[in-house]
Order: C-alpha cells, then structure tokens, then sequence
C-alpha cells in the first residue's frame, strides 16, 4: 500500500509544482549563477531567511531538480492532515521542543548519498518581518559533512499572486573548524550566515521591503 500511496502523492506533487508557481509568481536573482549552479548540482547545505508557512513547499518545489531535502518541525510532520505529504516527499523532520539529535544523522546520511538539504535556521517564522536569531545547529550538517552553503533572501513574504524576489547568493565554505569553543565557532557563523542574507536584501532587494535592519548592516560592514 505504501509504494501505491508514494507514487499518488509525487503525481499530485508533480501537478501541483505548476499550479503553485502560477499562484506564487516568483523573479529569480542570481549573485553568481555559473559558480551557483555548479554547487547546487553536488550536497549541498541551503538555508534562507523564513517568512511564512508557504516557504517550505515552495522552496523546494523551486530547486526540486537539485535533488533537496527540507527540515520541518516535528509538530507539523506529525499533523494527521500532512504527515502523508510529509512521509513520501523529501522532508526529514526535526524535534524543536527536546534536545533531538537523531535530524543530525539524518541529515549527514541525506548528504551523503548525493541529497542537498534545505534549511530555515530562524526555526520559525517572523512575526513583523524582521528575522530572528539563527540558530547555529543547522551548519553542525556542513561541519560534519564539508558541504558548502549556499545562501538564498525571500525578499518578501509570499502572497498569492504577487510576485516575490528570490535572491541566491554565491557558494560559502566557511571555516566551521577554527579554534575556538565549538559552540561559540559556530554560533559567530550563524550570526554571519544571518548578515549574508541580509546584505543580499540590501543589494538586490526590493526597495519597499526594506527593513531597518540594513543600518544594522551598514555599521557592521564598516569593521
């Protein structure tokens, strides 16, 4: 029964990738498209910015031919309404409430075997589009693995029949194992991972979707 439930659900997955592209119309901007592409095609580590719960599917449906897996939290996977979704898609859940590992492992064992994975490091999503702390979890997957990040901005919240700009940033392979206490290492990256993001808004970013969080930006860039 599961092998029958698996290909009904990549048939309506396979419908509805069109219909949410229509629903969502999205513009593309590239930093460095050539060396990009050539990464995507090998594991890699995404993550972006999260800005509503539309994020996830969409995403993923975007770079569906990259072969990537998304993390999604535990309570939601676990939902009766989605779990057949969840189960027989690419998703790999994450417990957000217990001091879980096993998403680690799972994770490792994806990008091993030729997977890239998708990654919201906020955890959840903004409330006044502003973005939350990143957690520094997220690159304990490219700390084991070596896989290089790439980082993408969803410039605006995703409404229907509006069109968002999606910004992709070029390859990052930063020095996760530095001296330094682990957890301090890769807190300081997290927080630059954060910067990334949002200097890829500030240069390619819609200009009415601005936030004041460029200032922050501006002063750090200064350094």
């Amino acid at each position: 029964m599961e092998p029958l439930i698996k290909a009904v659900v990549k048939v309506i997955y396979c419908i509805a990738i069109p219909v949410l592209r229509l629903i969502y119309p999205t513009k593309i901007v590239w930093e460095d498209k050539a060396a990009t592409v050539q990464v995507l095609k090998k594991p890699c580590l995404i993550y972006s910015n999260h800005t509503g719960y539309s994020d996830g599917l969409y995403m993923t449906s975007l770079l569906t031919k990259y072969n990537v897996y998304i993390f999604v939290g535990k309570d939601w996977y676990e939902r009766k309404a989605l779990n057949w979704l969840f189960r027989n898609l690419r998703y790999i859940p994450i417990d957000r409430q217990q001091m879980d590992t096993s998403w680690i492992f799972k994770g490792v064992e994806a990008l091993e075997k030729g997977r890239s994975i998708y990654f919201f490091p906020e955890g959840h999503t903004s409330k006044d589009g502003k973005m939350l702390e990143f957690k520094p979890g997220f690159l304990m997957l490219s700390k084991q693995s070596g896989v290089p990040l790439v980082p993408i901005c969803i410039d605006n919240k995703m409404k229907p029949f509006h069109f968002t700009r999606i910004i992709i940033g070029k390859p990052q392979t930063p020095n996760l194992k530095e001296e330094g206490r682990p957890s301090a290492v890769l807190k300081k990256h997290a927080a630059q991972c954060k910067k990334s993001i949002l200097l890829l808004k500030k240069k390619y970013g819609n200009l009415k979707h601005a936030t004041d969080e460029s200032e922050e930006i501006k002063e750090d860039t200064k350094d």
